[in-house]
């Protein structure tokens, strides 16, 4: 078996373009999205958002068909009693907009003096534009991204540098990679962040998911930025939901 921590991160986009991403076009498969919970040996779903309250949020996390698959592939090559723990997949508007307005907020009082372009700016580059556009759909929202990490075989969350959702320069997936290029020598911590970030990597890159650049937790499979950053022609995922008989009110 490979040793995925050994293997440095070599993610093919230096700078992510919303606008080239959106551009996509989208030929939707059909595919229902599904539970994650339902496979506790290899995957605990965590979800954060109805953890912490944020209104919309689910209890249990949906993904595509072929995205649980995919997860489930890759699971099966973690070391053994090891697990990926899922803070969010599918997300409904409501809550998409709940973070966007929440982190917009939150960094207009961190930067007063930036202009209004700017603080949308940098709230994007942690939290997508909610979208009902069925040709620019939010990531989170078309069932192909995930937001994870691993868990050892005692329960504890693996160190990856940051905690999930932080918005610092520090979350960048290559960002231990980028301090050992310069020279820098890491501390034990800071190695440790970097294999652990590499194994999640190419563990999920293996099975087909690429990486947002600037969260080192969130991966993609079928959507439009998993086609841009694979250069597909063409996403697989558009705007979904789940298979919910008794509630229209969610999407």
């Amino acid at each position: 078996m490979k040793d995925f921590k050994k293997i440095p991160i070599s993610n093919p986009i230096e700078r992510w373009v919303w606008e080239e991403v959106r551009r996509i076009p989208i030929r939707e498969n059909g595919e229902r999205l599904v539970p994650l919970s339902l496979y506790p040996e290899r995957i605990i779903v965590h979800p954060e958002y109805f953890i912490q309250g944020i209104r919309g949020a689910l209890p249990e996390c949906y993904v595509r068909e072929s995205v649980y698959e995919k997860l489930v592939e890759a699971a099966d090559l973690l070391p053994p009693g090891y697990k990926f723990v899922i803070f969010d997949a599918w997300r409904p508007i409501q809550v998409q907009q709940s973070l966007f307005d929440t982190l917009k907020e939150r960094l207009r009082r961190e930067y007063p003096s930036e202009s209004e372009e700017e603080i949308v700016r940098r709230t994007l580059t942690f939290v997508a534009l909610p979208s009902k556009d069925p040709l620019r759909p939010s990531p989170h929202n078309t069932g192909g991204a995930v937001d994870l990490t691993i868990a050892d075989d005692r329960g504890r969350l693996l160190n990856m540098g940051t905690e999930y959702d932080d918005p610092t320069e520090r979350s960048r997936t290559t960002y231990f990679e980028e301090l050992l290029e310069s020279g820098k020598r890491l501390s034990r911590e800071e190695e440790e962040a970097l294999e652990n970030r590499r194994l999640l990597f190419n563990l999920l890159a293996s099975v087909g998911f690429t990486n947002y650049i600037d969260e080192w937790w969130h991966y993609d499979y079928g959507n439009q930025n998993w086609a841009w950053v694979g250069k597909r022609e063409h996403a697989l995922y558009g705007r979904a939901k789940p298979p919910f008989m008794w509630r229209d009110d969610i999407e």
